[in-house]
Protein backbone atom coordinates (compact mmCIF):
# COMPACT_ATOMS: atom_id res chain seq x y z
CA UNK A 1 0.00 0.00 0.00
CA UNK A 2 1.63 3.53 -0.56
CA UNK A 3 2.50 5.28 1.76
CA UNK A 4 -0.13 7.94 1.45
CA UNK A 5 -2.88 5.51 1.75
CA UNK A 6 -4.63 3.61 4.60
CA UNK A 7 -7.60 1.92 5.55
CA UNK A 8 -10.58 3.41 7.09
CA UNK A 9 -11.27 0.46 9.17
CA UNK A 10 -7.60 0.72 11.14
CA UNK A 11 -9.41 2.95 13.64
CA UNK A 12 -11.35 1.63 16.32
CA UNK A 13 -14.04 5.19 16.11
CA UNK A 14 -15.40 4.17 13.06
CA UNK A 15 -19.11 2.24 13.86
CA UNK A 16 -19.10 0.86 10.18
CA UNK A 17 -18.22 1.77 6.45
CA UNK A 18 -19.99 1.81 3.41
CA UNK A 19 -18.73 1.47 -0.11
CA UNK A 20 -20.74 3.71 -2.46
CA UNK A 21 -19.76 4.63 -5.89
CA UNK A 22 -16.25 5.47 -6.13
CA UNK A 23 -16.14 6.41 -2.28
CA UNK A 24 -16.03 5.34 0.88
CA UNK A 25 -18.43 6.54 4.02
CA UNK A 26 -17.59 5.91 7.60
CA UNK A 27 -19.86 6.49 10.22
CA UNK A 28 -18.19 8.57 12.82
CA UNK A 29 -21.38 9.17 15.17
CA UNK A 30 -25.11 9.88 14.66
CA UNK A 31 -24.54 13.02 13.12
CA UNK A 32 -20.94 12.77 11.92
CA UNK A 33 -19.40 10.59 8.45
CA UNK A 34 -16.49 10.71 7.17
CA UNK A 35 -15.63 10.58 3.70
CA UNK A 36 -13.17 9.15 1.79
CA UNK A 37 -11.86 9.59 -2.06
CA UNK A 38 -8.59 8.05 -3.99
CA UNK A 39 -6.58 10.11 -6.64
CA UNK A 40 -3.38 8.47 -8.18
CA UNK A 41 -0.68 11.08 -8.32
CA UNK A 42 2.49 10.54 -10.32
CA UNK A 43 5.39 9.18 -8.25
CA UNK A 44 2.92 8.77 -4.98
CA UNK A 45 0.15 6.33 -6.80
CA UNK A 46 -3.43 6.42 -4.75
CA UNK A 47 -3.73 9.21 -2.37
CA UNK A 48 -6.78 8.83 0.35
CA UNK A 49 -7.86 11.95 1.26
CA UNK A 50 -11.23 12.70 3.81
CA UNK A 51 -13.85 15.21 4.73
CA UNK A 52 -17.05 15.24 6.84
CA UNK A 53 -20.26 15.33 6.40
CA UNK A 54 -22.30 16.80 9.27
CA UNK A 55 -26.15 16.24 9.85
CA UNK A 56 -28.38 18.47 10.81
CA UNK A 57 -31.84 18.97 11.53
CA UNK A 58 -33.17 18.04 7.57
CA UNK A 59 -29.89 19.15 5.80
CA UNK A 60 -26.09 18.29 5.94
CA UNK A 61 -22.78 20.58 6.25
CA UNK A 62 -20.22 18.98 4.03
CA UNK A 63 -16.40 19.87 5.05
CA UNK A 64 -14.43 19.51 2.06
CA UNK A 65 -15.16 17.95 -1.57
CA UNK A 66 -13.69 14.61 -2.58
CA UNK A 67 -10.74 15.09 -5.26
CA UNK A 68 -12.90 15.14 -8.25
CA UNK A 69 -16.28 16.26 -9.42
CA UNK A 70 -17.98 12.60 -9.94
CA UNK A 71 -16.49 11.20 -6.82
CA UNK A 72 -18.24 14.76 -5.05
CA UNK A 73 -21.19 13.60 -6.85
CA UNK A 74 -21.23 10.45 -4.90
CA UNK A 75 -21.06 12.06 -1.71
CA UNK A 76 -23.71 14.08 -2.57
CA UNK A 77 -26.29 11.22 -3.43
CA UNK A 78 -25.46 9.27 -0.34
CA UNK A 79 -26.17 12.30 1.66
CA UNK A 80 -29.53 12.78 0.06
CA UNK A 81 -30.62 9.35 -0.54
CA UNK A 82 -28.97 6.84 1.68
CA UNK A 83 -29.08 9.19 4.76
CA UNK A 84 -31.82 11.20 3.90
CA UNK A 85 -29.73 14.35 4.68
CA UNK A 86 -28.98 16.45 1.28
CA UNK A 87 -25.81 18.81 1.47
CA UNK A 88 -27.28 22.81 1.63
CA UNK A 89 -23.81 24.11 2.51
CA UNK A 90 -20.06 23.42 2.65
CA UNK A 91 -16.83 25.07 3.99
CA UNK A 92 -13.18 24.17 1.95
CA UNK A 93 -10.61 24.03 4.49
CA UNK A 94 -8.47 25.09 1.73
CA UNK A 95 -7.09 25.39 -1.68
CA UNK A 96 -5.73 21.87 -2.78
CA UNK A 97 -7.42 19.64 -4.85
CA UNK A 98 -7.87 16.73 -2.16
CA UNK A 99 -10.16 19.52 -0.49
CA UNK A 100 -11.87 21.46 -2.71
CA UNK A 101 -11.36 19.46 -6.73
CA UNK A 102 -15.33 18.17 -6.13
CA UNK A 103 -16.38 22.38 -5.94
CA UNK A 104 -17.84 22.72 -9.18
CA UNK A 105 -20.66 19.26 -8.52
CA UNK A 106 -21.24 21.42 -5.21
CA UNK A 107 -22.13 24.68 -7.08
CA UNK A 108 -24.25 22.77 -10.01
CA UNK A 109 -26.16 21.39 -7.23
CA UNK A 110 -26.85 24.82 -5.75
CA UNK A 111 -24.97 24.34 -2.76
CA UNK A 112 -23.78 27.65 -0.72
CA UNK A 113 -19.81 27.33 -0.13
CA UNK A 114 -17.86 28.95 2.36
CA UNK A 115 -13.90 29.20 2.61
CA UNK A 116 -11.15 31.41 4.48
CA UNK A 117 -10.31 34.98 2.05
CA UNK A 118 -7.44 33.46 0.38
CA UNK A 119 -8.21 30.26 -0.35
CA UNK A 120 -10.84 31.85 -2.71
CA UNK A 121 -7.57 33.94 -3.78
CA UNK A 122 -5.82 30.88 -4.74
CA UNK A 123 -8.48 28.45 -6.19
CA UNK A 124 -8.54 30.42 -9.68
CA UNK A 125 -4.74 29.77 -9.89
CA UNK A 126 -5.13 26.34 -10.04
CA UNK A 127 -7.79 25.96 -12.23
CA UNK A 128 -10.79 25.83 -9.03
CA UNK A 129 -13.68 27.96 -9.00
CA UNK A 130 -13.63 29.93 -6.07
CA UNK A 131 -16.03 29.66 -3.28
CA UNK A 132 -18.84 31.70 -3.48
CA UNK A 133 -18.75 32.93 0.33
CA UNK A 134 -15.57 34.06 2.26
CA UNK A 135 -15.43 33.49 5.72
CA UNK A 136 -14.73 36.20 8.16
CA UNK A 137 -12.83 35.75 11.43
CA UNK A 138 -12.24 37.25 14.84
CA UNK A 139 -9.51 37.97 16.62
CA UNK A 140 -9.71 34.97 18.27
CA UNK A 141 -9.47 32.71 15.06
CA UNK A 142 -12.55 31.49 14.94
CA UNK A 143 -15.12 32.50 12.47
CA UNK A 144 -18.05 35.03 12.88
CA UNK A 145 -20.73 36.70 11.57
CA UNK A 146 -23.11 35.23 8.70
CA UNK A 147 -19.92 31.73 8.35
CA UNK A 148 -20.92 31.50 12.01
CA UNK A 149 -24.55 31.06 11.60
CA UNK A 150 -24.32 28.95 7.98
CA UNK A 151 -22.06 26.12 9.40
CA UNK A 152 -23.32 26.43 12.86
CA UNK A 153 -23.16 23.74 14.91
CA UNK A 154 -19.30 23.45 13.42
CA UNK A 155 -16.70 25.60 14.63
CA UNK A 156 -14.56 27.00 12.24
CA UNK A 157 -11.03 28.23 13.54
CA UNK A 158 -8.33 29.61 11.65
CA UNK A 159 -4.85 28.47 13.65
CA UNK A 160 -2.58 30.59 11.00
CA UNK A 161 -0.37 29.06 8.08
CA UNK A 162 0.81 25.71 8.10
CA UNK A 163 0.18 23.19 5.69
CA UNK A 164 -1.02 25.97 3.30
CA UNK A 165 -1.11 29.75 4.00
CA UNK A 166 -5.07 29.49 4.27
CA UNK A 167 -5.47 26.14 5.88
CA UNK A 168 -8.44 26.14 8.46
CA UNK A 169 -9.80 23.24 10.78
CA UNK A 170 -13.69 22.50 12.30
CA UNK A 171 -14.68 21.33 15.45
CA UNK A 172 -17.91 19.88 16.92
CA UNK A 173 -18.75 21.12 20.50
CA UNK A 174 -20.49 18.43 22.28
CA UNK A 175 -19.50 15.84 20.12
CA UNK A 176 -16.16 15.57 20.92
CA UNK A 177 -14.42 15.50 17.42
CA UNK A 178 -12.18 18.02 15.55
CA UNK A 179 -11.06 18.39 11.66
CA UNK A 180 -7.80 19.27 11.20
CA UNK A 181 -7.68 19.02 7.59
CA UNK A 182 -4.44 18.38 5.92
CA UNK A 183 -2.66 20.13 8.95
CA UNK A 184 -2.89 17.63 11.23
CA UNK A 185 -0.81 14.52 10.56
CA UNK A 186 -1.23 11.04 11.41
CA UNK A 187 -0.32 9.66 15.25
CA UNK A 188 2.12 7.05 13.28
CA UNK A 189 2.74 9.88 10.12
CA UNK A 190 6.33 9.75 8.94
CA UNK A 191 6.22 12.99 7.95
CA UNK A 192 4.40 16.14 7.45
CA UNK A 193 3.53 15.31 3.73
CA UNK A 194 3.97 17.88 0.98
CA UNK A 195 5.17 21.15 2.09
CA UNK A 196 5.27 22.90 -1.39
CA UNK A 197 2.60 25.56 -0.14
CA UNK A 198 3.65 25.41 4.00
CA UNK A 199 4.75 27.88 6.34
CA UNK A 200 7.40 25.63 8.34
CA UNK A 201 8.20 28.12 10.72
CA UNK A 202 4.82 28.67 11.81
CA UNK A 203 3.84 24.96 11.44
CA UNK A 204 3.93 23.82 14.86
CA UNK A 205 2.34 27.00 16.11
CA UNK A 206 -0.69 26.27 13.97
CA UNK A 207 -1.25 23.24 15.58
CA UNK A 208 -0.75 24.00 18.85
CA UNK A 209 -3.63 26.56 18.16
CA UNK A 210 -5.43 23.89 16.56
CA UNK A 211 -5.17 21.68 20.03
CA UNK A 212 -5.98 24.77 22.23
CA UNK A 213 -9.11 26.05 20.19
CA UNK A 214 -10.97 22.42 20.80
CA UNK A 215 -9.68 21.40 23.96
CA UNK A 216 -12.19 18.94 24.50
CA UNK A 217 -11.85 17.07 21.16
CA UNK A 218 -10.97 13.47 22.39
CA UNK A 219 -10.89 12.16 18.47
CA UNK A 220 -8.81 13.75 15.91
CA UNK A 221 -10.10 13.50 12.24
CA UNK A 222 -7.92 14.62 9.67
CA UNK A 223 -7.10 14.17 5.44
CA UNK A 224 -4.74 12.25 5.17
CA UNK A 225 -4.82 9.19 8.45
CA UNK A 226 -7.46 7.58 9.51
CA UNK A 227 -9.10 8.99 12.86
CA UNK A 228 -6.88 9.15 15.85
CA UNK A 229 -6.30 10.79 19.74
CA UNK A 230 -5.06 14.01 20.67
CA UNK A 231 -1.45 11.93 19.98
CA UNK A 232 -1.70 12.81 16.42
CA UNK A 233 -1.46 17.17 17.57
CA UNK A 234 1.37 16.04 19.50
CA UNK A 235 2.91 14.26 17.01
CA UNK A 236 2.73 16.78 14.37
CA UNK A 237 3.87 19.38 16.55
CA UNK A 238 6.98 17.26 17.38
CA UNK A 239 7.79 16.84 12.91
CA UNK A 240 6.79 20.51 12.90
CA UNK A 241 9.34 21.64 15.31
CA UNK A 242 11.89 19.40 13.79
CA UNK A 243 11.00 20.13 10.13
CA UNK A 244 11.89 23.96 11.51
CA UNK A 245 15.54 23.16 12.41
Amino acid sequence: MPKDAYRATDSAVIESTVEFGEVTLSKISDTVWMHTSSLSLPGYGPVSSNGLIVLREDEAILVDTAWTDGQTEDILRYAAVVLDRPVRTAVITHFHQDKMGGIGALHRAGIETWAHPLTNELAPTIGFEPARHAIAFGSDGFATGEAAQALGPLRVFYPGPGHTRDNITVGLPGEGFAFGGCLIKGAKSPSLGNLGDADVDYYATAARNFAEAFPDARTILMSHSAPATRKAIERTIRMAEKARR
